[in-house]
């Protein structure tokens, strides 16, 4: 959980906004290391970016004690994780919740997922679980699985207008990532999934055109190397610019993405997998993540193990060293707002033994109810507000999470920079998606995962000789903790 959760921002913010006079704190971020995250993109990424992410900030409204009915009123404590700039929004949606929402008060808690949200699992310890939970794909299975969610299909089955309005529109893929043993626990509040960026200076200069089609078969393996390579620039034996550049945390984005547009699929099950279920030895997986290492190893036009401790991938795009890489919509802010960066997105090139489209993963966050709540009923009336079509369409930094916003001209205005912005729709749409391990017992395996692809990244070990036995640790894990 730790090492998957998008990038974000940890500085402080002031508000003048009327959550109660509202004060937000910073406490101190933990680093990480360079086979959890490459070298130092987290620092750099969180101060550039805005998605999902790694502060730790505490809200405390009016000195109002968690759970107190006052009256009429109920007060609803919501852990969430955000940036400033989510911080802020997220400030002003409650306050638009609460002034047509009188008898509720939320008080908004902000945790910090770089430190494997201890200050939730402390709270949760000491028997004080809050009422609302902000809870990525990869981890809500831990807290369902100790009873700690409601089942949020009890609330709606009785909402006929939740039904119409909002379950008709969300994405059925999205549900199935949230859906634990047959039981719904997080409505999404934003799709985290990765596309192809590209410099389309570079591009054009090259006389180079994109995909501009999820279904476009053409975008193959051999014709993006041969992109590439024509894009890799080098002066006196050394690179100057390369064609692609491994932009964030390269199993979780890249690799996997490729892979299954490949069909290679980590897990056929990927939602609470079962023992012996780990997949990362099958061929195709393999194919990929060897072809994905000799980028830089063996091809020469992806930066190496090297360029990344001197400048992060994502740096190297946005000052026009690198031409091309794969990361998602949370890196949309700060590629935008670089001087003279032009940019766009295309699909996932397809393997060789790919079908007739290609894929891209599918997560994200969302909220959850306490099974805890002394107030259920207020809870899921915000939840289903929060994850509802007036919030999403206040939520122009994300990917929205219903069909009918991101459709609509508001959505692609949000993200003029780039001409293709309907491809992070299109492929919701047309369900080309899988998604990562949702899995109890993903804290225990991802540091081994990170470490054996990183070892085949930096060409200490070959995909063969190592994801075999990357297998079994998995499965271990799995038997022994999810």
């Amino acid at each position: 959980m730790s090492i998957i959760q998008r990038p974000g921002d940890g500085n402080s913010i002031s508000t003048t906004s009327n959550v109660s006079e509202e004060t937000i704190q910073v406490s101190s971020r933990q680093s990480t290391t360079r086979r959890q995250f490459l070298s130092n993109v987290t620092k750099t990424a969180l101060a550039l970016t805005g998605a999902s992410s790694m502060s730790m900030l505490a809200a405390a409204c009016g000195g109002t004690p968690p759970n107190v009915n006052t009256g009429s009123q109920v007060t609803l404590q919501w852990y969430f994780e955000a940036n400033p700039d989510e911080a802020a929004l997220a400030k002003k949606i409650v306050n638009k919740f609460m002034a047509q929402n009188p008898d509720i008060k939320i008080v908004i808690q902000l945790g910090d997922l770089s430190h494997q949200e201890q200050k939730l699992r402390t709270e949760i310890a000491a028997g004080s679980v809050p009422d609302i939970i902000r809870l990525a794909e990869l981890g809500y299975g831990a807290y369902a699985k100790q009873g700690l969610l409601a089942d949020l299909n009890t609330f709606i089955k009785k909402d006929q207008q939740f039904q119409d309005e909002v379950q008709s529109q969300e994405y059925p893929a999205l549900v199935n990532t949230f859906t634990w043993e047959g039981k719904y626990y997080v409505i999404p509040e934003q799709v985290t999934h990765t596309a192809l960026f590209y410099n389309v200076d570079h591009l054009r200069a090259a006389g180079l055109t994109m995909p501009t089609s999820w279904d476009d078969t053409s975008w193959t393996w051999d014709k993006f190397l041969n992109y590439a390579t024509r894009l890799t620039q080098s002066s006196g034996g050394r690179t100057t610019r390369y064609g692609f550049a491994e932009a964030w945390w390269w199993p979780l984005t890249a690799t996997s993405v490729l892979a299954a547009a490949n069909g290679g699929m980590w897990f056929e099950q990927p939602v609470n997998p079962g023992p012996k279920s780990s997949n990362l030895s099958d061929p195709n997986i393999v194919e990929t993540v060897q072809w994905y290492a000799d980028l830089s190893n063996v091809h020469k036009v992806a930066a190496g193990d090297r360029a990344l401790q001197s400048q992060s991938g994502f740096q190297l795009f946005q000052t026009g060293k690198a031409s091309m890489c794969i990361v998602g919509h949370w890196y949309y802010g700060a590629f935008a707002g670089t001087p003279g960066l032009h940019f766009d997105i295309a699909p996932i090139p397809i393997g060789p033994h790919g079908g007739s489209h290609s894929l891209t993963n599918i997560g994200g966050t969302g909220v959850a109810v306490s099974s805890k709540t002394k107030y259920p009923e207020q809870a899921w009336r915000f939840a289903k507000y929060w994850g509802g079509v007036e919030a999403t369409k206040m939520r122009n930094i994300w990917v929205p999470t219903l069909l009918s916003v991101g459709q609509s001209q508001a959505y692609l205005q949000s993200n003029s920079a780039m001409a293709h912005a309907n491809l992070f729709i299109d492929v919701l749409a047309k369900g080309y998606v899988h998604s990562l391990p949702v899995s109890r017992a993903w804290d225990n395996f991802s540091t081994p995962y990170g470490t054996v692809l990183s070892d085949i990244w930096d060409g200490k070990s070959t995909a063969q000789r190592a994801l075999p036995g990357l297998d079994q640790t998995i499965d271990d894990n799995i038997q022994k903790y999810g």
